[in-house]
């Protein structure tokens, strides 16, 4: 009787699923690199204008390898109706799969060269570039980024809110330091790391932010070959704004590890909407794999 019944319920598909094969090495892990690890938290500012505005980011998940990363923007006192807003964003790592030319979201080529020639890692990194602009973005030890955000947390159906657009998208930059680049020529898999991947809660982002303006910050951005070339005496056509710090106007500068800056594009929003984080070190941090 027993027998009978176990090799009724041991009867399976030959095309599904055998419920005794060995999972244990199928597994997807998450490859980042220095502060760019699943569950990293950077807080900051961003910058529009004369008003300032707490932002934190959450990543949730990052495969350097993929050239994609994935995570939430969180920013405060943005307008009255909404005094804190969360998004969802996913971004491009700019790399041997994406270039420094966005060629969507409005952009143009002029809008990436003057945007991406503000963060100072690229001045160094620029005369490198080939036609096609890409390049191994695995041995650097910074990391560019196209970020856009994707929709509202919690409430993914929220389209329109009045004072704030997330139509645009960002351009960013992350600073690892030359001890990231070491480690990830020795070893990729000692660079995997994880954390959990519901929802974040950002209570733990403060701010007392100026909510007068009710002006969003966000763009889009393009950049070709030649533009990427240019040389030094060049970079002076590129005009300059008063309201930006060292940041906007790059010198070569040593590399401050878990910076991160970034410009928000939009052809309607106000331009150079500049964020200014940094990491926040954490003692521990949870894993997970996917199985």
């Amino acid at each position: 009787m027993i027998d009978s019944q176990w090799r009724s319920w041991n009867h399976y598909s030959a095309i599904g699923p055998d419920p005794r094969a060995d999972t244990s090495r199928l597994r997807m892990r998450s490859r980042g690199k220095g502060c760019l690890v699943p569950g990293a938290t950077f807080v900051g500012t961003q910058r529009s204008g004369r008003s300032t505005y707490e932002v934190g980011v959450q990543i949730v998940n990052v495969d350097l390898e993929a050239s994609h990363l994935c995570g939430y923007l969180n920013i405060r006192g943005l307008t009255e109706d909404w005094p804190e807003l969360t998004t969802f964003f996913d971004a491009e790592i700019i790399g041997d799969r994406h270039s420094f030319v966005t060629n969507k979201w409005g952009a143009k080529e002029a809008n990436d060269m003057t945007h991406w020639a503000r963060f100072s890692p690229f001045r160094s990194l620029r005369n490198k570039l080939d036609k096609t602009g890409l390049f191994d973005h695995m041995t650097k030890p910074y990391v560019f980024m196209r970020w856009k955000e994707r929709f509202l947390v919690p409430d993914h159906r929220v389209r329109d809110i009045h004072g704030a657009s997330f139509a645009g998208f960002y351009y960013v930059c992350v600073e690892l330091g030359e001890s990231s680049t070491s480690a990830a020529r020795a070893s990729a898999a000692a660079l995997a790391a994880s954390s959990d991947v519901t929802q974040q809660d950002f209570a733990g982002f403060t701010s007392e932010s100026d909510a007068n303006s009710t002006q969003r910050r966000r763009g889009q951005t393009t950049l070709g070959g030649s533009a990427m070339m240019l040389d030094e005496d060049d970079e002076e056509e590129v005009e300059a704004d008063p309201n930006f710090d060292a940041l906007s106007r790059p010198a070569r500068e040593p590399l401050v590890p878990g910076r991160m800056t970034g410009f928000y594009y939009h052809a309607n929003s106000e331009p150079y909407q500049q964020l200014a984080l940094q990491h926040v070190p954490e003692p521990s941090s949870g894993t997970f794999e996917m199985r």
